[in-house]
Formats: structure tokens, C-alpha cells, sequence
């Protein structure tokens, strides 16, 4: 299966519902459960879908796996602290603050370029 582009547009179902979104407006995707919780732009959708699935999916340039817990979208990245043991936490535009995990951490700041 071919990678998505950041500028793709995705339909994502929620049960019954279904929405097209764009790949540029999610701001993260969340494990709940057996299931995914997509964060976007004007909502939130659970998804039957695993992260380890959507990695594979994923532009891997936009999208980075943070921790077992989260997937983001590095362009809705507002601000990156780093603490004392060398791990970063995110906080996105939206408010939403993640912890990238040690292992990440390092991954993270590569892709960055830091």
C-alpha cells in the first residue's frame, strides 16, 4: 500500500459517519483502545484503524510517531521543551501537550534537525 501525501484528502469513518479530511488539518491520532481517535481541524472521529496501521500509511515527513500513545503532525507543532533527561514534550496549537517517550526523543530531534 502507497504512503498518503500531506495534501491528501482522507475519508474517515466514525460508525456511520463519514467525513473527508484533509491530512494537513489532523493535528494527531490517539490509540483508544482497539481504535483511533483522529484530532483535526473541526473535531474528533474514532476510527477503526491501528496506529502501527496508520504509520505505515502516514506521510512519514509530516506525521511522526511520538510515543506508544500518539502519532502528530509535526506542522502543528507550537512549541517543543526539552527536560532534564534529554526528552521533549509538544505542545501543539491547539493546546494539546504530549510527552515524546527517551526512545522518540532522539528520533524526533533528528527529524527536526536540532
Amino acid at each position: 500500500m502507497n504512503r498518503l501525501s500531506h495534501k491528501d484528502t482522507v475519508l474517515l469513518c466514525d460508525g456511520d459517519k463519514c467525513q473527508l479530511v484533509n491530512l494537513s488539518d489532523v493535528r494527531y491520532f490517539e490509540t483508544y483502545g482497539n481504535y483511533c481517535r483522529t484530532c483535526f481541524t473541526e473535531g474528533m472521529l474514532l476510527i477503526n484503524r491501528s496506529l502501527q496501521y496508520l504509520e505505515t500509511r502516514l506521510p512519514s515527513r509530516t506525521f511522526f510517531r511520538v510515543n506508544r500513545q500518539y502519532i502528530v503532525n509535526l506542522h502543528h507543532i507550537e512549541n517543543l521543551q526539552k527536560s532534564e533527561n534529554s526528552q521533549f514534550k509538544i505542545t501543539l496549537r491547539c493546546g494539546k501537550e504530549i510527552e515524546v517517550s527517551r526512545r522518540r526523543s532522539a528520533h524526533l530531534q533528528e527529524q527536526l534537525g536540532l
